[in-house]
């Protein structure tokens, strides 16, 4: 008999006054909810009425929740998307106040006194410890002048946060060139350009923003402007030293009072490396290790510098600046690996290059995907696709719903990301409630007469968020809390980062290429361009990434309350990327990741790469499309969402403790 998938949950269509409704009504039932729990006495204390309840109403209104939340991002109504955002705003202020609830922590904690942990199922027993951790680490243990204390230190905090994000978004300074100065670029790129007249000269206005930073440091020929402009990116943003110096010491202080060492320790409780030394273990593991490799490649860059000095006429006085970097390592792209990105673009259609994306998944992962006819989907626009997904090796069951939201459009969240919209769990009646999840990205959309192409960096993207999409769509947990990647910070990305080897993997690349007009697959030669480039320069950009997570714990360990964040800044970035930042600059004033969430995490970029390439190059390089290990991955990782925790999984798949030996081997090009 053939199956039929069920209705998508979520209703796109709804407007601005029901998304007020929608998210008073969850605020009410959750309130309901938690105030019941709170006036349970000793005696009515059990895991059902407390953890039940709490599980369950989280459980039914995360989806709701979420829905809310998006359609700020990706609804095609101006009122919808205010009203998002405003019922958003509501509902993170009314989930503080619940999480500092001293009432419930009393009861879930006096519950916990006298309840044998290790008798419980392990993901019941799990949960329960995940919620009295939570309260403990809003301070709910403390007595109440300390808390009060602590609640002031996070106030405070926020207010600095948001004043330095503030600053950072509104940042305006500029500097100016000539045509001359900026020889190398382009007049479609000047073109673009604001001018000024200045004594009868015309001068070109760059700002600090990225579109116009990046080719200048790229492709401008005359160093003295790539110096400027080098200089005055790594110096905006000075009234942000005061503030993050300020937020440096009031995390310092709000985790003394909570009971820890430093603001780092208490971050990393909850992070898959779990302590200090872990993480200064690994960062200084690496460095030391690329450390040899980098000075190689800068001496390498340094004679493409001398070469060209002298093609040029001018003095080379052997030095190599952070004003270098990016344009003599274009220099090197170019000459060895003739990388032709619109050439490449050719072979990547946006459409088949998708479904020939899906056809992996579902061979590795053992899932079928099928396409809903426009006309049956319930979409938010009519750009957006909706795909069933289906298991195919085990119990050939329902597994979830992928939408596609793939073009730019105005007012539509600008970047590539997965949108979790719906998460799994086992609703009351035993029956398990399908995730819903979507990937939202802005490639070029096609015209009348050439569809959308792909440059290789889309492609690898596409593939990353699609691998997030699939951590949803296969996670199989209890619980909604734990559901796909609701894993460790330090853990979410590795998943997604080991399937983007496939787009650099030569069978998995001549599989999903075809040539938009002839259909050819793409030839050996480029496929061998587009994986030795992976490489070029790996070291010291591996190093640059390894300083910001370096100077990112330094800051957060220290006890110094004198801090002086620009010489731990500068100091260190010369001494691990092996480039001294621009004279007199101070970079960290624009360090957003530090004041936006990743403060004392920076480094799990590194961490969850390392580890992504021991997954795939340990399990999957003899044979990167094999279902028996694609299968044990779905298991292994996919499904257990973070119902275990993060370093488990890994152990479990690998078989054996984690590695670098592949990341050093593989994404550096260096043996051991």
């Amino acid at each position: 008999m053939t199956q039929t998938a069920p209705t998508p949950s979520l209703d796109f269509s709804i407007n601005a006054e029901q998304v007020e409704k929608i998210t008073a009504d969850i605020i009410a039932e959750e309130l309901a909810v938690n105030d019941l729990v709170a006036s349970l006495k000793p005696e009515e204390q059990t895991y059902e009425n407390i953890v039940v309840r709490l599980a369950r109403i989280e459980n039914e209104l995360s989806g709701k929740a979420q829905l809310v939340s998006s359609l700020s991002q990706i609804s095609p109504d101006d009122a919808v998307r205010e009203a998002s955002v405003a019922a958003e705003t509501k509902y993170d202020q009314f989930s503080i106040e619940q999480s500092m609830r001293h009432d419930i922590y009393s009861v879930i904690t006096s519950y916990i006194a006298k309840t044998d942990l290790d008798s419980l199922d392990a993901e019941d027993a799990r949960l329960l410890r995940k919620m009295e951790r939570s309260f403990r680490r809003n301070g709910l243990h403390l007595s109440e002048e300390k808390r009060n204390e602590f609640k002031e230190l996070r106030k405070r905090l926020s207010e600095v946060c948001i004043e330095f994000n503030k600053n950072w978004a509104r940042e305006s300074s500029t500097v100016k060139f000539t045509k001359e100065e900026l020889e190398g670029l382009d007049d479609d790129f000047l073109d673009g350009l604001k001018t000024e007249e200045e004594d009868g000269v015309t001068k070109y206005v760059l700002t600090m923003k990225y579109p116009d930073v990046r080719p200048v440091l790229k492709l401008c020929k005359n160093e003295n402007t790539r110096k400027v402009h080098a200089t005055a990116y790594e110096s905006r943003n000075k009234e942000n030293i005061p503030l993050l110096e300020e937020a440096v010491k009031l995390r310092r202080q709000a985790a003394k009072i909570l009971g820890y060492k430093s603001h780092a320790d208490y971050v990393l409780e909850v992070k898959m490396a779990k302590t200090v030394s872990a993480v200064d273990k690994f960062l200084k593991d690496l460095a030391d290790r690329l450390h040899e490799p980098g000075l190689k490649e800068i001496e390498e860059l340094k004679e493409l510098k001398k070469a060209e000095k002298a093609a040029r006429g001018e003095k080379f006085d052997g030095s190599f600046n952070a004003w270098d970097s990016s344009y003599y390592q274009r220099i090197l792209l170019e000459n060895e690996y003739s990388v032709d990105q619109e050439q490449i673009k050719q072979f990547f259609s946006l459409e088949t290059t998708i479904q020939k994306m899906l056809d992996i998944y579902e061979k590795v992962l053992g899932l079928k995907f099928v396409k809903v006819p426009a006309e049956k989907a319930v979409v938010w626009h009519p750009d957006v696709q909706l795909f069933e997904c289906w298991d195919a090796v085990e119990d050939k069951s329902f597994s979830g719903f992928m939408y596609l939201d793939l073009f730019p459009r105005e007012n539509k969240y600008p970047h590539a990301a997965c949108f979790p919209l719906q998460p799994s769990y086992i609703a009351q009646d035993g029956e398990r409630v399908a995730p819903i999840a979507a990937m939202v990205a802005n490639f070029t959309k096609p015209t009348a007469d050439k569809p959308s192409l792909l440059k290789h960096d889309e492609v690898v993207t596409l593939f990353h968020e699609l691998g997030h999409v699939m951590h949803h769509l296969c996670s199989r947990t209890k619980y909604a809390r734990f559901h796909g990647t609701s894993v460790e910070g330090d853990f979410v990305e590795a998943p997604s980062q080991m399937l983007e080897n496939w787009c650099y993997d030569p069978k998995s690349l001549k599989y999903l290429t075809s040539h938009f007009k002839t259909s050819e697959p793409i030839s050996d030669e480029i496929i061998d361009r587009i994986v030795k480039a992976k490489n070029v320069d790996a070291a010291m950009l591996n190093l640059r990434q390894l300083f910001f997570g370096i100077y990112d714990m330094a800051i957060h360990t220290s006890d110094d309350e004198n801090l002086d964040t620009t010489k731990v800044y500068n100091d260190l970035r010369e001494k691990i990327s092996l480039i001294a930042a621009p004279e007199g600059s101070f970079g960290q004033a624009a360090f957003g990741h530090l004041m936006g969430g990743y403060d004392a995490g920076y480094y799990g970029y590194m961490w969850s790469k390392v580890f992504s390439s021991d997954m795939f190059f340990s399990k999957f390089e003899k044979d990167t499309l094999s279902p028996e290990v694609g299968f044990s991955y779905r298991k292994n990782i996919l499904e257990k969402g973070s119902s275990k925790d993060g370093m488990d999984l890994l152990k479990a798949f690998l078989g054996r403790e984690p590695s670098s030996d592949a990341f050093m081997r593989e994404d550096i090009g260096i043996s051991n």
